[in-house]
């Protein structure tokens, strides 16, 4: 591998590992978790689905599920949206 295409990796890896924590800051609040699932809605089939997908998303930067499924997901955005 020359330096030119060492460096190209170099650029790529560093641009997958900005957004990768962009989304890691963004899902790692209730609200923002809130925000990404919502942004995902319409490329998933279900609300599920989208929700699935943002809470493995969240495991895989922080060990573990923001949410226990999507009902207690549901409830907490319930609980929140009854309190505005």
């Amino acid at each position: 591998m020359t330096i030119t295409q060492q460096h190209l990796a170099a650029q790529v890896e560093i641009e997958r590992l900005r957004k990768e924590n962009e989304v890691m800051k963004q899902i790692a609040s209730t609200d923002g978790f809130y925000d990404y699932y919502f942004k995902n809605i319409t490329k998933y089939p279900s609300r599920i689905d989208a929700f699935n997908y943002v809470n493995e998303l969240y495991e895989k930067y922080f060990g573990c599920k923001r949410y226990k499924n999507y009902w207690s997901f549901k409830r907490t955005v319930n609980r929140k949206l009854s309190g505005l």
